[in-house]
């Protein structure tokens, strides 16, 4: 583990900082605060990504009502849900846990919290961090498989529909519909789009880790969706390590120092920190890119079917990408072993 050294006027200064500035701010406990309040906006997309499975593209306006549902996720609300799990899942590491209170009690409770607010990177370095980011990966690893998942289904979908006059004909008002969707994105998915049969799964999130149904597990969303069909991701060996992307770290890193707050119950006195740490700007620019070129593609379709293209290319495999990006196969240790004895 890394050491606090900082003098105590700086420490003081900075905590009054900021405790000041999140007395001031508005707080969000009665929808379970920043990391619940954000955390609907992926689990919206997730729910989407599980109605799909069901859907039957029959005629145009079922097609319509897979543009909107798909349309409709604001890429930075969808970016910040998903740190929000990862934040979440991170929490359900008993060795992390662990970790973050010994640091507190090593370091003082102030000194800690401090330190992950001001670098994010200072959490995944306590002990227990690895156990985090193992976790982490993994789950990033299973969203991104499921999501893939169906955006192989719509690519195959959209040559299938080559052959039916109704998907074979030139779309009438494109234009329009690319307004509309557009539309859709800003405003975001509704409260409505997470059935509220999620909700105990979400706020009471527990389990042990790997527990495949448990809260972060790689069928996580499948269990919550209720329906029969899982997709096919494997469980990583044991012995297994992923390999951190060096150029997405800092969203595992953000996820860790939210995770170390919420531990520390300082979940509701560090809102603002909280808000700050949410947005991680790599995985937003990288999601908000996938929003872009589904309108360009869209723009540039002709016929019905080619929207279904769209839809698989950019409002899924693109956003599949952004997530599981994070890590890379592969059994590169994850980070030093603390062979300092202290917390």
């Amino acid at each position: 583990m890394r050491s606090l050294v900082w003098t105590t006027t700086a420490v003081v200064a900075l905590l009054g900082v900021a405790s000041a500035q999140d007395a001031a701010a508005p707080t969000t406990q009665a929808s379970g605060g920043e990391v619940r309040s954000a955390m609907n906006a992926y689990a919206a997309y997730q729910n989407d990504i599980s109605e799909l499975r069901t859907l039957t593209l029959r005629n145009a306006n079922d097609l319509e009502a897979v543009i909107d549902r798909l349309g409709r996720h604001n890429r930075a609300s969808l970016s910040r849900g998903w740190v929000a799990y990862g934040a979440t899942t991170a929490a359900q590491s008993p060795a992390f846990v662990q970790g973050v209170r010994d640091a507190a009690a090593y370091y003082g409770r102030d000194a800690v919290i401090w330190a992950v607010t001001v670098d994010p990177s200072y959490a995944r370095g306590l002990r227990g961090g690895n156990e985090a980011t193992r976790m982490l990966l993994d789950s990033a690893n299973a969203d991104a498989a499921r999501i893939v998942d169906m955006a192989e289904r719509y690519r195959e979908l959209s040559y299938s529909l080559q052959r039916q006059r109704w998907a074979n004909t030139v779309a009438p008002q494109q234009r329009e519909r690319l307004q509309r969707v557009r539309n859709l994105s800003v405003a975001g998915a509704p409260a409505s789009a997470v059935p509220a049969a999620y909700a105990p799964r979400l706020d009471a999130a527990s389990g042990a880790p790997g527990d495949a149904t448990a809260f972060g597990g790689r069928r996580f969303w499948d269990a919550l969706g209720g329906g029969g069909e899982v997709t096919p991701v494997a469980a990583a060996p044991t012995s297994y390590e992923w390999r951190v992307n060096h150029t997405r770290g800092e969203a595992l890193d953000r996820m860790a120092a939210v995770a170390a707050l919420q531990t520390l119950d300082a979940g509701a006195s560090h809102q603002t920190a909280i808000a700050t740490l949410l947005n991680d700007p790599r995985s937003r620019d990288c999601m908000e890119m996938s929003q872009l070129q589904l309108f360009q593609c869209m723009s540039a379709a002709r016929f019905r079917y080619e929207n279904t293209f769209c839809l698989a290319a950019h409002g899924l495999r693109d956003v599949g990408q952004c997530i599981g990006d994070v890590g890379l196969p592969g059994a590169t240790a994850l980070a030093p072993a603390n062979t300092s004895g202290r917390p």
